[in-house]
Order: C-alpha cells, then structure tokens, then sequence
C-alpha cells in the first residue's frame, strides 16, 4: 500500500520547470533576443538533463519562424501572435539542422538516421524512413521538389528522387563524417565535412571528385568544413578557425574570404541584398559586404559577446536570423516577440 501510494504520489507532481541561464546581448546591436519559453523536465527520467538548449537550425516560413534542436526541439514563432509553439514530434531524438524548400516543405535531420518532413509549415511533422540505423544524418539540400540529398556519420549519403518518400544509399567516396552538402541541380553538388573533407559530383552523387583546398595551418589538427550553402550565382563554404570560402563557378574553384575571426564556423548564408552571413562558437555573428569596388568588409555584429554558440543561420531578403545554445534565437531589431 504504501509503495503504491508512492507511485501515486510521482505521478501527480508537476514536472520541473527549467530555468534559463542567463544571457543579455551588448548595447547597440542591431539583433532582439528572443528566447523559447523552456520546456518542463520530467523528474523521473534521470537521463535527461535539467537544460541542454541547444537550438541547432532555424528557417523564415511566411514570416513565421522554425527552430530546431536537440533532445527533440521543434519550436514554431507565429508572425501573427507573436507567441511560440511546440509541435510534438514523432521520434524524440537530437536535430541537427533544418531546410525550407521552395514549395514550403520543411525538412529536419537529426540523430539515428531520422529525417522529419512537414507539409504545414512546422505544425506537424512526419517521421520518413532512411534505413540507416543508427548514423546521424547533418544536413540536407534540395534542388529541386523531388529530387533531395542528405548526408551524415560515416560518410553516408542519401538520395530521393520522389520528394523524400523514398531514399537511397550512394557510394560514397570517404567513411569520416560528412556535416555539409549542396546541390545546385539535380546532378552538381557538394559535400563536405571532417578534416577538410570536400567533394563534387557532376552526375548526382553516382562518382565524387575530391576538392582540396589549401588553408593556413592554425592547429595540428586539420579544420573541419561544416556548413555549405548554394545560389546560382555562388557556393559558400564554412568551417573551423574562420574558414569562409566562395565559388562562383558551381564549387570547381574556390577563394578565401576573410572574416576576421578565428573562432569556428557552423553556418553561413547570403541575403538577397547580397551580404554573407557567417556565425560560430562564441558568439560569432560576422556580416561580409562588397563595395561597387569589389572591396570587401567583415563587421562583426556581436564584439566579444559569449552568450551563446550559434549552430544556425537564416538569410532573407535584407535580414539574418540566427539560432544557437543557451535557446537562444536572435532576430532583427523591432521584430515581434
């Protein structure tokens, strides 16, 4: 009875509410901070820490904004409310990233092979099936509505030919991880990852050309490429140590461009104005402009502020959205909170 009684007593208590660190953003910057109301942390599963907040990738949805992250974050902003929601997903695992196509359909890859798709703009989700068992999946890139890549641990690389209902296992050309890729079209695309690891292919992923890059030796250890992002006109490469590289020609050449920073780098994107947006460890938000001189100048939006690792970049028309640890997302100044 009274063990019973015990039970009944657990059941009934209320979970633990999760208090935030604290993180304030240096004066004058031209970001908000919002912050996603935390989430209750059942008492009775020990295994789950009391605050992970990691927020790894974040996408504009007609104005809405959805945010992923570990321990299964799905979070939604709705631009008319102002208020954030949480959609339950259907496999509770970490997410490591997030892509909006242009036909609205969300994607989200995470650990253990899962890839998400929602078809309502972040409200519900579906769990699509891969087969690859327990590698986690980093990053995923469209070219078109059917035809979709994604890559992860150990070198795997996916593809779907039938808007991700289906996904097939390529021969890959190198067992490390893979955190990056880009298609530009159906067959040119990159991928990128551990230790400088950089490869193109011309036809779809069926053979992989190795790229190398030569970067100025900062550790022993060989700067991993982490993030890959793709216009028409450019290729963008991230990574370790402030690494940024550009391409004009689809990712058969690439030049340096100099952030300024040393700090690693997890993100990067373009505006449709034109300016490169990079953000990493420590508080990394760096915005690269070219003058009609082809000149080009690295500001650094956040000084030395080291609130926050930031994981994920979203780039609009003339404004950048970022997401990162300690749940914290940073938007324009003004924006609805």
């Amino acid at each position: 009875m009274v063990a019973a009684a015990s039970l009944l007593l657990v059941a009934c208590q209320k979970p633990q509410t999760v208090t935030l660190p604290s993180v304030k953003l240096p004066a004058g910057t031209s970001f908000s901070l919002l912050r996603p109301p935390a989430s209750p942390v059942s008492q009775t599963n020990k295994k789950t820490s009391d605050f992970i907040g990691v927020l790894s990738g974040i996408v504009e949805d007609s104005g809405n904004l959805v945010v992923v992250g570990y321990q299964g974050t799905l979070l939604r902003l709705s631009s008319r409310t102002g208020q954030w929601s949480r959609p339950v997903p259907p496999v509770h695992v970490d997410f490591y990233g997030i892509s909006r196509l242009p036909s609205g359909v969300l994607w989200v890859v995470g650990d253990r092979g899962v890839l998400l798709r929602s078809k309502d703009g972040g409200r519900s989700w579906e769990h699509v099936r891969t087969g690859v068992g327990r590698l986690f999946l980093n990053a995923i890139s469209f070219p078109t509505d059917r035809v979709g890549y994604a890559v992860g641990e150990n070198g795997v690389i996916l593809r779907t030919i039938d808007g991700g209902d289906h996904w097939v296992r390529l021969n890959s050309p190198t067992k490390k991880n893979l955190y990056a890729v880009t298609f530009t079209d159906e067959s040119h695309g990159l991928v990128a990852g551990w230790h400088k690891r950089l490869f193109r292919t011309e036809d779809g992923g069926t053979r992989f050309t190795a790229i190398d890059i030569a970067v100025q030796k900062v550790t022993r250890q060989k700067p991993s490429f982490n993030s890959l992002w793709s216009s028409k006109e450019q290729v963008l490469l991230a990574g370790d140590h402030g690494l940024l590289f550009s391409s004009s020609d689809g990712g058969r050449n690439f030049f340096q461009i100099q952030t300024g920073t040393l700090h690693d780098l997890y993100g990067a994107c373009r505006t449709g104005g034109g300016t490169v947006a990079v953000v990493g460890e420590q508080g990394t938000v760096v915005l690269i402009t070219r003058s009609p001189s082809g000149e080009e100048r690295s500001e650094s939006l956040l000084g030395t502020f080291h609130g926050s690792d930031f994981l994920g970049v979203s780039c609009g028309t003339s404004h950048v959205r970022v997401s990162g640890s300690n749940d914290v997302v940073l938007v324009p100044s003004g924006a609805k909170k």
